[in-house]
C-alpha cells in the first residue's frame, strides 16, 4: 500500500477528532454538535487521501471521538498511510553536521517516526541541540546551544504554549564576509512533544531559514 500521509498531517487529523471529543463532551445543543461534526469531517477529507482506511475512519468520526478504545484503533490503522520519519544511519547524520566533531546519536527506540516531521535531540553534556528538518524536498541539519533553564512559553517551531528553552545558532551576518551572528528562538524541550503537536509546516519553514548557515 502506497502511504500517502505526511506526519504533520497524522497529527492534525488527530486534532480534529479531539475539537469533535470536546464538543461532544462540552456542548448540549444537537445542532451545534452537528455543525461541528460537518466541520470536522470536511477539513478531515481535505487531508485524507482517498483510500478504504480513510473513508472508514471518516464513517466512525463520532464513534473514534467518544471511545479511546476506537481512537486507538482507528489511528493505528490510519498509521499504516503515514510517510514516517527515515531512521537516519550514523554516516547519513555525520554528513549533515560535518562541522560537529563528535555527534551524539538520537536514540531511535524512543521516537515514533509516524508523528516525526523532524528530528529533534538533545545533548545535555554539552548542553547543544541537533535538529534535521526537511527543506526543499531535502533534509538539512541544524544545531546550536540549548539553554538547560526551562521556561514557558511559545514554540518557535510547532506555535504552541509549552516548555521551552532558549536556542542559539551561528548564522551568517546579512552582506558579511565570513562573519556569523548568533540567532535565538524559543522551541520546545522535548522534540517528541513538538512533533506530535505539529499539524502544520510554516513555523518550522521559517525556524529553519531563520537558523540554517547559508
Amino acid at each position: 500500500m502506497d502511504k500517502q500521509l505526511q506526519p504533520h498531517e497524522f497529527v492534525a487529523i488527530k486534532e480534529q477528532v479531539i475539537i469533535l471529543n470536546k464538543a461532544f463532551n462540552s456542548v448540549n445543543d444537537k445542532n451545534v454538535k452537528a455543525v461541528v461534526q460537518a466541520d470536522v469531517v470536511e477539513t478531515a477529507k481535505s487531508i485524507l487521501p482517498d483510500t478504504e482506511i480513510a473513508t472508514d475512519f471518516l464513517n466512525q468520526l463520532p464513534e473514534i471521538a467518544t471511545s479511546r478504545q476506537r481512537a486507538e484503533r482507528a489511528f493505528k490503522q490510519l498509521a499504516e498511510l503515514v510517510t514516517p520519519f527515515p531512521e537516519l544511519s550514523a554516516n547519513q547524520l555525520g554528513k549533515l553536521f560535518k562541522k560537529v566533531k563528535k555527534l551524539p546519536e538520537p536514540k531511535w527506540e524512543n521516537l515514533d517516526r509516524h508523528e516525526m516531521t523532524y528530528l529533534g535531540w538533545n545533548d545535555n553534556g554539552s548542553q547543544k541541540k541537533y535538529i534535521v528538518a526537511p527543506r526543499d524536498g531535502k533534509l538539512v541539519g541544524i544545531y546550536g546551544d540549548f539553554d538547560p533553564k526551562p521556561l514557558n512559553g511559545l514554540c518557535a517551531i510547532c506555535h504552541q504554549l509549552g516548555t521551552v528553552s532558549m536556542f542559539l545558532s551561528k548564522v551568517k551576518s546579512r552582506g558579511a564576509d565570513g562573519n556569523y551572528t548568533k540567532r535565538g528562538n524559543l522551541i520546545c524541550r522535548d522534540s517528541s512533544l513538538c512533533n506530535a503537536q505539529l499539524s502544520s509546516l510554516d513555523h518550522l519553514a521559517s525556524f529553519v531559514e531563520t537558523t540554517l548557515v547559508k
